[in-house]
């Protein structure tokens, strides 16, 4: 076949074919995987839309989207676009049209509840142009959820059991929107419930490994590893990895979060070679743990709070809690992970000068002194509850967190934590900027900090 043969016998249908040079031929190929004698192409597209006026309005927020687009991209499915629609079929319908005109994969959200606005599934259908017919399984799952509940079922869930002819139906254990996986002409409908904690189980349960099966093992895919960086800001982390930013086969982004950086760090493969991108990321992770040490405190799914909770159960220390400015945001900050009862014993949130005195024995005259933020108060708040719980290890919060209550001895953001154990008693100094809440973060995240530090070593 000649090249104005394929030209012809795929002109119209660019969207579906594109035309492939190999070393000795030319091919048609879908656009799905486009692999050559040479190099992998993956032209796997995809749109993600999110229905709900809820969304539309800042009432709540997509983190659906920002879950999807993740893992998506971590398969190497490119996501072009993000569209958020209200409860309104002409609109849906309309935008549906359009994504599945310009995109491979499109992943709904929400609209798959039982009132009469719920209509995600039956313009899917309409679309597509196919019919909807009752799945029996998930009409019985429904009727059960009820049942365990010892509740009638509202006719209005019938229609939650009714899905596009021809798909294939994905499950929810945890409530009564089951969603579903449309093919139809090389476009492929993921429809998903748009609760996060019912969509992001059924993801990963039952869509992730259908991808993962239609992309197959030549198409390139991320290889993402992020680390977590403590006391360093963007520009002083950039300047230190400066010349790693450009490698060839792997590529740095610096994210800002509240309290902490992010390092982010992507090499792409295919599933064949893959073992080479794990290797240039371990190369690379330890290059940089080289050069900004302790700086780096965790790496993924890791936190701060996390990595201290495991090193004190570790090293089976104990710690309490006396704060000031973060008004308890410490405390919660190690009760909220699981086992905390094994390390954290207790605190106190002391925020006025008389409380600072009655509950935790700081003298009078320091606070006449030196002033409530101060070093010299910060030591004695965490001796005092160190005193009164009789843990190893004790922090002390203090400071200015704004926006008012600043003078120029003592702007905004000045804060003092205090750490005592046996050994002795000490406070570290800290000015941080940014509006109230970001003062408070990064004191609890420096108060972590401290203790992780102290812990290691």
């Amino acid at each position: 076949m000649t090249r104005s043969e394929i030209i012809n016998k795929v002109h119209g249908r660019s969207s579906m074919f594109i035309i492939c040079r190999s070393k000795h031929e030319l091919r048609i190929c879908r656009p799905r995987i486009c692999v050559d004698y040479r190099r992998v192409v993956n032209y796997m597209k995809a749109e993600i839309v999110s229905t709900g006026t809820e969304l539309l309005l800042g009432e709540t927020l997509n983190t659906s989207a920002h879950y999807l687009t993740g893992k998506l991209s971590l398969l190497g499915i490119e996501v072009d676009y993000h569209t958020t629609v209200g409860d309104n079929p002409k609109r849906l319908e309309q935008i549906l049209r359009q994504a599945i005109e310009r995109t491979d994969i499109i992943v709904t959200t929400g609209g798959l509840g039982p009132t009469a606005d719920d209509l995600t599934k039956e313009l899917v259908a309409k679309v597509l142009d196919l019919k909807m017919e009752i799945d029996a399984p998930s009409s019985e799952n429904i009727k059960q959820f009820f049942s365990r509940r010892k509740a009638p079922m509202p006719s209005s869930n019938e229609k939650q059991a009714f899905f596009p002819k021809g798909s294939k139906v994905l499950p929810n254990p945890i409530g009564t929107a089951p969603g579903a996986i449309i093919e139809k002409k090389g476009k492929t409908v993921i429809i998903l419930p748009g609760p996060p904690f019912e969509m992001q189980p059924m993801f990963d349960n039952y869509v992730w490994p259908e991808l993962v099966s239609m992309i197959g093992p030549h198409v390139e895919r991320m290889n993402e590893r992020v680390l977590k960086v403590f006391g360093m800001g963007e520009s002083s982390i950039e300047k230190v990895l400066d010349d790693l930013m450009n490698l060839p086969n792997l590529t740095m982004a610096l994210l800002a979060k509240r309290a902490e950086m992010h390092i982010r760090l992507v090499a792409r493969s295919t599933e064949i070679t893959s073992g080479e991108a794990k290797m240039a990321l371990d190369q690379a992770e330890e290059e940089i743990r080289r050069r900004l040490g302790n700086k780096v405190f965790g790496r993924d799914q890791e936190t701060m709070i996390s990595i201290v909770g495991k090193a004190l159960i570790s090293k089976d220390l104990t710690i309490s809690t006396a704060e000031s400015c973060t008004g308890g945001l410490l405390g919660a900050a190690f009760t909220q992970e699981p086992g905390s009862s094994k390390f954290y014993l207790g605190g106190a949130v002391s925020y006025s000068n008389a409380l600072k005195q009655s509950l935790l024995g700081v003298d009078e005259e320091s606070l006449k002194a030196f002033g409530a933020v101060s070093e010299e108060v910060a030591k004695e708040m965490a001796e005092g509850i160190r005193s009164k719980t009789g843990s190893a290890l004790a922090v002390s919060t203090t400071g200015i967190a704004g926006p008012d209550g600043g003078t120029n001895e003592k702007p905004v953001g000045l804060v003092y934590i205090g750490f005592a154990t046996a050994n002795g008693v000490h406070a570290e100094k800290f000015q941080f900027y940014g509006e109230r809440e970001s003062v408070r973060q990064l004191t609890v995240q420096a108060a972590l900090n401290g203790v992780r530090l102290y812990v290691k070593q």
